[in-house]
């Protein structure tokens, strides 16, 4: 077991993660070198400059990735962190952007997902570093720039360099270790955009969620015809909802504001779906045919507010956990409407059946799968997993054990990988929620946690 800790770096933890919390490392539209846009590029070099002032040498893969490595040999052992974050959301109580620090915990966006992690994991590199501990394996820390929004950071990595790392790990999920991870995949259900009905109660827009992995927190629509029996089945719905509606008047009709409570898209009972909510409600109206109605009455019928997949069929589980359903967001854009649906689905799980049923129950709309990943797996039995176990113990006390989740992390880019912290048994995770935070000695735990899994697996 190490003989040092990351507290001695404490304050220069919390200093680093504050300055790069502060950057608002959304995704944008790309700029010439950036790539992924200006917040995130500013990110990169961030992290970047702040391993050069720790005294390692950077690399930067045309912005695209960052990482710098440590140790010496053949065999790398890679950590997979990334600097991009979903958008902000609603009903912060702190800045998202402008870190705060209070009650020994820091608060903003991707304080635990994943900048806290990508900060600890290179302090423990720097711990490591600074004990002239001498490494047999090249510990390549990387630093990604689009994990939230589609991989294709990590799709250029593997086109520059496809060979494999002896292990991986990415701290972007839970302790002790996740050995397994659900599949993904994100559909598009979409109609051509058309004109409203000109008269009875037409639904002339309808709009919810910025990603499809986040559970919407708010939905907006407009309804034009008569105001009073909308206004009036409002009132009523309200009266045993948990997260109200607002309607307001309208020129010609009434507009109804949903609000819910955020949550990652895989784990979507933790959030309440405002778009979902909405949806339900005007399932209830006599709405005027139109495309717009129709979607809302097929997402009604064939999701409605549950999480499972139950209504379509697609509801499984096994050791993984269950299958888990998102409606994330609902948008007019190009000509069409889109609603786009976040699907986690169980290990021993067929994908192919599970995309056929979605097409059936949306039959007469276009299905398209946007974005796919494999279900994960690796042996618990393996010396890798062992040493990882070792490696946690001894620094928490704690018996460790594997577990999966729902979420999908760097860990599936490579197959002797899997994902390791940063949050510990009993914490609450905060990932894609308002009031995002870590708690700082769980951060600086986490730290010691990756440097002496180093120390396990690389001496």
């Amino acid at each position: 077991m190490m003989d040092f800790t990351l507290a001695t770096c404490r304050e220069q933890i919390v200093d680093a993660l504050v300055g790069l919390i502060n950057i608002k490392s959304v995704k944008d539209e790309p700029q010439v070198n950036m790539p992924y846009g200006k917040g995130v590029f500013d990110a990169l070099l961030y992290m970047l400059n702040l391993a050069e002032k720790l005294d390692f040498d950077s690399v930067n893969l045309f912005s695209q990735i960052g990482y710098v490595e440590y140790g010496e040999g053949e065999d790398v052992f890679a950590i997979l962190t990334h600097l991009d974050v979903v958008p902000a959301g609603e009903n912060w109580t702190t800045e998202p952007f402008g870190a705060t620090v209070k009650d020994g915990r820091i608060y903003g966006r991707g304080a635990v997902d994943d900048k806290g992690p990508a900060v600890a994991a290179l302090f423990a590199l720097f711990a490591i570093k600074e004990n002239c501990v001498s490494l047999n394996k090249r510990v390549r820390l990387i630093f990604g720039c689009d994990e939230e929004s589609g991989w294709s950071d990590m799709k250029f990595l593997r086109e520059k360099d496809p060979s494999e790392p002896a292990m991986a790990i990415s701290p972007d999920g839970n302790f002790p270790i996740i050995n397994a991870e659900k599949g993904l995949m994100q559909i598009m259900v979409s109609l051509p955009a058309a004109e409203a009905p000109a008269d009875g109660v037409a639904l002339l827009s309808l709009a919810g969620g910025d990603r499809v992995n986040v559970v919407p927190n708010f939905a907006e629509c407009v309804l034009r015809g008569p105001a009073e029996p909308v206004l009036e089945a409002v009132q009523i719905y309200n009266e045993d909802a948990k997260f109200a509606f607002k309607a307001e008047r309208t020129g010609d009709g009434v507009r109804i504001s949903s609000y819910g409570l955020a949550a990652h898209g895989s784990k979507p009972r933790d959030g309440a779906n405002a778009l979902a909510f909405l949806i339900a409600f005007l399932n209830t109206l006599p709405l005027k045919k139109s495309n717009l109605s129709d979607m809302v009455y097929a997402l009604g019928e064939q999701i409605g507010i549950e999480t499972t997949g139950a209504r379509i069929g697609i509801a499984s589980e096994d050791f993984s956990g269950a299958l888990t359903l998102n409606l994330g967001a609902l948008k007019t854009e190009g000509g069409r409407i889109k609603a786009l649906i976040d699907i986690r689905y169980p290990v021993g799980a067929d994908k192919e059946e599970i995309f056929s049923k979605i097409k059936k129950a949306f039959g007469g709309f276009a299905v398209e799968e946007a974005f796919a990943l494999p279900a994960h797996y690796v042996d618990e039995d393996t010396d890798f997993i062992q040493k990882l176990k070792e490696a946690y113990t001894e620094v928490t006390g704690d018996e460790a054990r594997c577990i999966s989740i729902g979420g999908a992390t760097y860990a599936r880019v490579f197959k002797n990988s899997v994902a390791f912290g940063p949050v510990f048994p009993g914490e609450a995770g905060t990932e894609h929620q308002p009031d995002e935070y870590i708690n700082i000695d769980s951060l600086i735990r986490a730290g010691d946690v990756i440097a002496n899994a180093i120390l396990k697996l690389c001496t």
